[in-house]
């Protein structure tokens, strides 16, 4: 969708599919809050708690791959490409129910389906002209969940529960009889590979024939998770109960001699072993709670390091190692993401794919997660609207809606038509929802509205709702723009009047906004308000609102608007706005609201502002923290202040207010847009999540 405001972004040239900003996202909250299914944060004493559910995905990301700084993770829906030095992310083609995901020499993806494996293919060259794309079918074979692409040319490796198999450039073959592959690493000839299993052990895959690796204890019950090789050339094994058992995280060190096995601390769960081609990688820890971990072994009498898990030896008196000696794993820096579902490493990087945030990379602190998630995309927007507290709809700058009890989202239908795309959802007072579409061929807004909604489990598709046709609005589009409007913002007034800031593309792909509608949604009657063109006669009933609106808020007799070009209020037929003349730091604002003593606080690209009679004054004292980006703003029903900034969600009390303090990091991230739903819950837009805040 378009956007309010013009960003710098790098681009991919492929014809397979749009390709949209990658800005690393860090997000994890501030203050011990835990990021994922949900977690809880006490800003001081007293202070009510809060639960923060976090949610990037539908469903878990199911495959991951890396190699030379673009990486690619696929889920159920599809597949998705990073190029991370250009900070650019893409859907790639047209795939559904991505199982596993491999890179060759070339930086192209083989991919496994439920319908197959196959690979994309680069068509010739053509001057300075990019080559396009192609999905070649490599045939049906099923149940693949590893991947491993060779060095030689239309070489690769694949596994999964029905065996391990080769492509020769011809076909797939099985090799021996190996079942139950759990994971595939390419050796670092680049043509065999370490092939790990459930309840058979590991394997070393050559040509057409693989062969037992003892690894000094019963592979049976284990279930192989990764191979990977140290910075000191040492190739170290993970396994785990099969099962899961937290209690049976196991490491084996491949050296001359025999092989050595060693059993984790209890309570210790390995979630895989990772080759970043650097060194090796222990991913492990307590589901939610996943770090990683560099192995190094530690000899009699050093100290066990600070958050070191440590193994023992299996078999009392193994060959090479003393009595006293065992191998521990140090934490690394670099934190991965809580809930990891897949790993893969490139260029000394770890990339994760996790059940509920999507993909992230490692990184010291917190971990830095990509944008381009599913529920995200590149939307600077968006809206909810709750039927019940576990029944809401969001929108996000479209294609579609999503409804969600505020963890589990589902994608839906509203009631638009079949190729159009939803623009934004809003509820009323009674609780009347109402969502806004835009067709192909008509240049107006469609509204509907949900007329009964049967509840089927929370957050369960749409099975039942009845949405109908309200109204269809149309719209005088200004001269030199094409195709259907975009909407900035949402919002129904205590009057019952829908306003929607508008947005339209011009011939050259720029978006530009152009005011606002007033929709009567009671009478079916609307207006367009905008400033008159130069020589046109103004209308009584049209505002002269600035074209770049960006928010509404209502307050008893006065309507706000924030915009680009500063803040402006009607009241008692007056429209006055202000500007950087009038105290602003910026004139980029992108929200407005009422906060603590009842002033008007104001969203900006240089801050939070609050109006002090009639002039505008910087909120914050000057630090630092208090000048960075600010998104949005909305006022709970506690009388706290919620600002979206770009380094995070920040819960401002009254107390904050009084201290001339900026207030604590809720939920971190790069915030885009803040919401309150009649809940009084807060629901926030960040580039790579959305994340609930209840009390």
């Amino acid at each position: 969708m378009s956007r309010s405001m013009p960003r710098s972004t790098h681009r991919f040239v492929l014809h397979l599919s749009r390709t949209s900003l990658l800005a690393f996202a860090l997000s994890s909250a501030a203050l011990g809050c835990r990021s994922g299914a949900g977690g809880a944060v006490n800003a001081a004493a007293g202070a009510p708690r809060l639960k923060i559910t976090e949610r990037a995905e539908t469903g878990p990301i199911t495959a991951i791959a890396a190699r030379g700084g673009v990486v690619y993770a696929g889920t159920s829906r599809g597949l998705r490409r990073w190029d991370v030095a250009s900070d650019d992310y893409e859907t790639v083609g047209a795939l559904a129910g991505v199982t596993a995901v491999g890179v060759d020499g070339d930086g192209a993806a083989w991919v496994a389906t439920e319908s197959g494996v196959g690979r994309f293919v680069r068509g010739k060259a053509q001057g300075d002209q990019a080559t396009p794309e192609t999905f070649e079918s490599l045939g049906g074979l099923g149940n693949i969940t590893s991947l491993a692409p060779t060095t030689e040319k239309d070489g690769a490796w694949a596994g999964g529960g029905d065996g391990l198999f080769r492509w020769d450039g011809k076909g797939w073959s099985p090799v021996g009889e190996v079942r139950g592959v759990t994971s595939l690493e390419l050796d670092r000839d680049g043509r065999s590979a370490w092939v790990g299993t459930r309840a058979l052990g590991l394997f070393v895959a050559e040509g057409e024939s693989a062969r037992v690796v003892p690894l000094g204890d019963d592979p049976a019950g284990l279930e192989i998770v990764g191979t990977a090789v140290t910075a000191v050339g040492t190739r170290v094994v993970g396994a785990r109960t099969a099962g899961d058992d937290a209690a049976g995280g196991r490491l084996f060190v491949l050296q001359e001699g025999e092989p050595q096995a060693f059993r984790a601390q209890p309570d210790v769960r390995v979630v895989r072993v990772v080759d970043t081609g650097k060194d090796a990688v222990l991913v492990a820890g307590a589901a939610g709670a996943e770090r990683a971990y560099s192995l190094t072994l530690l000899r009699a009498g050093e100290d066990l390091p600070a958050g070191a898990l440590r193994f023992v030896s299996v078999k009392k008196g193994t060959p090479g190692v003393r009595s006293r000696d065992r191998w521990v794993a140090v934490p690394l820096g670099e934190l991965p993401p809580p809930g990891v579902t897949v790993a893969a490493g490139s260029d000394g990087a770890v990339y994760y794919g996790t059940e509920r945030r999507g993909v992230a990379r490692g990184a010291k602190g917190r971990p830095a997660f990509f944008s381009g998630a599913e529920l995200v995309g590149d939307a600077e927007h968006f809206s909810v609207a709750c039927a019940a507290r576990d029944r809401c709809f969001v929108a996000t700058d479209g294609p579609r809606a999503w409804v969600t009890d505020g963890d589990v989202y589902r994608a839906t239908r509203v009631g638009e038509a079949d190729d159009a795309v939803v623009l934004a959802v809003a509820a009323d007072r009674a609780g009347t929802i109402y969502a806004l579409s835009a067709e192909p061929k008509y240049s107006g807004l469609v509204i509907t509205r949900l007329a009964e909604a049967v509840v089927v489990g929370a957050a369960q598709a749409a099975v039942g709702d009845t949405w109908r046709t309200h109204d269809r609005v149309p719209l005088v589009m200004p001269p030199g723009t094409q195709g259907p409007p975009g909407v900035s913002f949402a919002a129904i007034a205590p009057s019952g009047a829908l306003w929607v800031g508008l947005r339209a593309r011009t011939e050259g792909g720029d978006d530009v906004s152009i005011g606002a509608a007033e929709i009567d949604l009671a009478a079916h009657r609307a207006i367009q308000h905008r400033a008159p063109k130069e020589g046109e006669k103004a209308r009584p009933e049209v505002l002269p609102l600035p074209d770049a609106l960006t928010g509404v808020f209502f307050d008893d007799g006065a309507t706000w608007f924030s915009s680009l070009s500063g803040v402006s209020r009607w009241q008692q037929g007056d429209l006055r706005t202000w500007g950087e003349n009038d105290g602003l730091a910026s004139e980029l604002v992108h929200g407005v609201a009422k906060g603590p003593g009842d002033a008007i606080w104001a969203a900006t690209s240089e801050g939070l502002a609050r109006l002090d009679d009639k002039v505008w004054r910087a909120y914050g004292g000057g630090a630092e923290e208090a000048i960075v980006a600010c998104r949005g703003v909305a006022r709970d029903g506690q009388g706290d202040m919620w600002i979206a900034t770009a380094k995070g969600l920040r819960r401002l009390t009254p107390a904050d207010a009084a201290a001339g303090r900026f207030g604590d990091v809720v939920v971190g991230g790069d915030q885009h847009d803040v919401k309150l739903d009649r809940f009084g819950r807060i629901w926030a837009l960040a580039s790579s999540s959305i994340a609930l805040v209840e009390q």
